[in-house]
């Protein structure tokens, strides 16, 4: 398999420019600047959505002001897009980049923004069933960690540590070890029965939802690019 290029600016520009005037197909001059479809796909998006300035290299280790943070954030907690949309906006190398930048803020702020505004969200104690109603919630409304903590009246923080859990654990992650506990021996073979059985059958639910949550995400992202 040949290596893919990275292209200069002018070149960027350049492809863009071709496939916009139709001197050719997005394989062709995928092909022509040695650069992938989907890689193509992307950069004309930007280019389309956003200008050929939306094409300049970010470096990673680019350096942003604090009034410049604050303005993605504020955007983000504003319902002006996506991560994905606001990094094209923005000229932000990686959408991931405003995701740690909410997250962070948040963390840093007694107030927890909500999808609608600012209101006081502190942690707070919860069981595993609420733990479980929680995610459920979560996937339900495309992992909305804002909409979820307003919801339930949890920290964002809270939702974004637990979604993490359940994603890497399932159900069990969301099992709080903490301080002491009735141990499994403990229990009859009914309770033990009756908990793994309802605990497989929310489980079961949270996959079905998180696939539905995924095929929304994928159409998203075929709406946000055109057809090839």
């Amino acid at each position: 398999m040949s290596k893919r290029k990275r292209l200069s600016f002018k070149d960027k520009v350049k492809a863009c420019e071709l496939y916009d005037q139709g001197y050719g197909s997005l394989q062709s001059i995928s092909d022509e600047f040695g650069i992938s479809r989907s890689g193509f796909r992307l950069m004309y998006s930007k280019y389309k959505n956003h200008g050929s300035e939306s094409l300049k290299m970010q470096s990673k280790h680019q350096t942003y002001t604090k009034e410049f943070k604050e303005k993605v954030i504020e955007s983000y907690n504003n319902k002006e897009g996506s991560y994905r949309e606001l990094a094209v906006k923005y000229g932000i190398y990686n959408h991931s980049v405003i995701n740690r930048w909410v997250l962070g803020y948040n963390n840093s702020k007694k107030t927890t923004y909500s999808g609608s505004g600012g209101v006081t969200m502190k942690g707070r104690k919860t069981t595993l069933d609420e733990r479980i109603e929680i995610i459920g919630y979560l996937i339900d409304n495309d992992i909305d960690y804002n909409k979820t903590s307003s919801h339930f009246k949890v920290s964002y923080q809270q939702v974004y540590t637990w979604y993490k859990k359940y994603q890497k654990l399932g159900v069990d992650g969301l099992v709080d070890n903490r301080g002491v506990k009735k141990q499994d021996n403990e229990l009859s073979e009914l309770e033990l029965l009756r908990l793994e059985n309802a605990r497989l059958k929310r489980e079961l639910e949270l996959s079905k939802a998180t696939e539905i949550v995924l095929k929304k995400n994928e159409n998203w992202r075929k709406k946000s690019t055109f057809k090839s």
